[in-house]
């Protein structure tokens, strides 16, 4: 069962990022973000929700659960389900009112859990008061990523990010296309 509410959200407002400065923000290697852009994770242009996703997306590729078998190093890989539904669940809870500090995700092979607080953290690895209730994260193996942290920093590393002009080739050309393609000359 898979509990990810998708909401269309808008993405923040601002800054559009360039895949390099995506993966410079993520701290990972630029080869990151074009592997997603590649698995259309990222879209162009990118925007700062996209750090968190990369940031998740390097995290979960390579797990494999202890029921599968992995894929060798040299094959390329194809996002299951739970991959996907991790990757929308990390990009909504960047736009999410609720989303704190404390904000932790949860990722399993069937489900994922988003927590925004302390006190839901503890509700969702305990079994009820009662005991007749298992957790649901009970008897699974369970990934815990700490988003809110991420979520928190995330204008802090965007402001670290250098404002580059565009390079020479792109501004002559952006130049060059608003001139006229014919010119006259006066014959005097």
């Amino acid at each position: 069962m898979i509990t990810v509410e998708l909401r269309s959200a808008p993405m923040p407002s601002g800054r559009v990022l360039s895949p390099s400065a995506v993966a410079a923000a993520a701290e990972l290697n630029p080869s990151w973000a074009y592997r997603a852009q590649e698995a259309q994770i990222l879209g162009d242009p990118c925007y700062p929700a996209d750090v968190i996703v990369l940031k998740v997306y390097r995290v979960i590729l390579p797990l494999v659960w202890p029921d599968r078998v992995g894929l060798p190093r040299n094959e390329k890989k194809v996002l299951d389900f739970w991959q996907t539904a991790a990757l929308e669940a990390a990009r909504n809870a960047v736009t999410d009112d609720e989303t704190t500090r404390e904000t932790t995700m949860y990722v399993l092979q069937g489900a994922t859990y988003i927590a925004h607080t302390r006190a839901a953290r503890a509700a969702l690895e305990s079994a009820s008061p009662d005991g007749d209730e298992p957790s649901p994260l009970d008897g699974q193996a369970v990934f815990r990523l700490p988003i809110g942290e991420w979520i928190d920093d995330l204008d802090s590393r965007l402001a670290r990010l250098p404002r580059r002009a565009p390079r020479r080739g792109v501004a002559a050309k952006a130049v060059k296309a608003k001139q006229s393609p014919t010119t006259t000359r006066s014959t005097d």
